[in-house]
């Protein structure tokens, strides 16, 4: 297992703005506080491979589309 977090680590809009990590039942993160908030992170763990592939989807992404530090994006989830 691995622990992942949204908004995702490369991104302005997660820790590096500030605010405290965060998850959620289920996570098996016992010692970290649930809630919710415009800054941080919340966090849980995920399957290690599952949490690889999706950082090396993330720099596919960004090298593709010429992504530069302070780039505005979208982060669209389905289920």
């Amino acid at each position: 297992m691995s622990c992942d977090e949204y908004p995702i680590a490369t991104s302005k809009n997660g820790l590096s703005a500030g605010g405290t990590r965060r998850s959620f039942d289920g996570c098996s993160l016992p010692n970290i506080p649930s809630g919710t908030g415009a800054k941080g992170a919340s966090i849980c763990m995920i399957p290690a491979v599952e949490n690889s592939s999706q950082g090396g989807s993330n720099t596919q992404f960004f090298r593709a589309e010429r992504m530069l530090s302070e780039d505005p994006f979208r982060v669209l989830t389905s289920n």
